[in-house]
């Protein structure tokens, strides 16, 4: 009886298919991931349209007075009386501060008394000078003699001279140990007090003039050469009644030639020209209120109206992000801004028919793919109503 074995043994044909198999799934485990498609993010935009506008600028500014005096005494000494405190009205002629006079009243008796000693010398001597000249007339004495006491005589006259500038001095410094005020004001600031032992010229008090006041406020550094070309106003602030409200009137004083190391701004000075009668029935400007400056001027060049919001870094280097609808692309375009308001901003440099985005620009970067949504109401920019802009904070 024959019986058949069979051979479980692999055979070289299945163990090349296994290994292949073994290799096919290593590789598919070591291909990297498919990577996923880059999304493309909706934007808001606005188209540029261009026209005729007024420019309109909007700031913060302060009252300020025109005229500030360091105060301070003529000669050094211990303080003895304070008269004043900070933000105190003064009349002129008030008295502001007194120094200790003790020293000063013993300086003005110690000079009366050497005018005195010289006014008798040169009495004397004078006295003296008329004898010889009458003992000369029967040749009692020589003419050398008189020429001598009258030389005497004018010596004396010269010491009394000096004795009664001496005195006159000491009296002077007496009465600079009193400081009063110069003229109408309001202390704005105070370095001493009583005891304390200042030198002379320190200053001491600063006074400020409330009868001419200018409005100080500082300008962006790209408005600064054309400023002079705005029509200038200002509203007060946190003031009531219905009066606060009435702009005043302003003019153009005085522009600072160099710009702020610190935030690259220009100081403008703008004197009130509203006349005294029409400010005496409202509530007034009063030193150091804050003020709302409103400049604007006629464009006499096209510019295109933008939401706010579109406009990176208004105060310098002032850019926009322009789509391209057709490969849904950013670029960075620089503008000129001529207006700006609360909601919308006049800016040039912009082609016509533009897309620029104007909600979320800050959160874009170059690399973004995006697609241009037109953005709601978009037609209503050319006709906002101009408020007040925090512009320059």
């Amino acid at each position: 009886m024959n019986i058949r074995r069979h051979s479980h043994a692999p055979t070289w044909r299945s163990l090349r298919s296994w290994l292949c198999l073994a290799m096919a799934l290593l590789l598919v485990a070591c291909s990297p991931a498919p990577q996923p498609a880059t999304p493309i993010q909706p934007v808001y935009v606005t188209p540029v349209r261009h026209g005729v506008g007024e420019s309109e600028r909007r700031f913060s500014g302060t009252i300020s007075a025109r005229f500030e005096s360091e105060l301070s005494f003529r000669v050094g000494g211990k303080v003895a009386l304070r008269a004043v405190d900070v933000g105190q009205s003064v009349r002129q002629g008030q008295l502001l501060a007194r120094l200790d006079e003790a020293d000063l009243r013993l300086a003005v008796d110690v000079a009366a008394q050497q005018w005195r000693a010289s006014q008798i010398e040169a009495d004397q001597a004078s006295s003296d000078a008329a004898r010889f000249r009458r003992l000369l007339t029967d040749g009692s004495v020589g003419g050398a003699d008189l020429e001598r006491q009258q030389a005497r005589a004018d010596a004396a006259l010269a010491h009394l001279s000096r004795a009664r500038g001496q005195l006159d001095l000491a009296r002077r410094q007496l009465d600079y140990a009193t400081l009063s005020s110069p003229f109408d004001g309001v202390v704005t600031a105070r370095r001493f007090e009583v005891g304390q032992v200042i030198g002379e010229a320190q200053p001491l008090i600063t006074l400020a003039r409330t009868t001419a006041l200018d409005v100080v406020v500082d300008v962006p550094e790209s408005l600064a050469p054309d400023l002079r070309a705005y029509r200038a106003s200002a509203r007060l602030l946190a003031q009531p009644g219905e009066d606060a409200a009435r702009p005043l009137e302003l003019s153009l004083r005085e522009l600072a030639p160099s710009a702020s190391a610190a935030t690259r701004t220009f100081r403008a000075r703008y004197t009130i020209t509203t006349p005294a009668a029409s400010m005496a029935s409202a509530a007034g400007p009063r030193l150091g209120s804050t003020v709302e400056l409103h400049l604007s001027r006629q464009n006499s060049e096209l510019s295109a109206p933008l939401p706010l919001g579109a406009v990176l870094s208004v105060a310098q280097s002032p850019t926009v992000w322009v789509v391209d609808p057709n490969a849904g692309t950013l670029t960075r375009s620089p503008v000129r801004v001529l207006s700006q308001t609360n909601d919308v901003v006049r800016v040039r440099g912009l082609s016509e028919g533009a897309l620029v985005v104007s909600v979320g620009a800050q959160k874009l970067d170059a690399t973004m793919r995006v697609r241009a949504v037109a953005r709601p109401l978009a037609d209503a920019i050319d006709t906002a109503p101009v408020e007040a802009s925090g512009a320059q904070r």
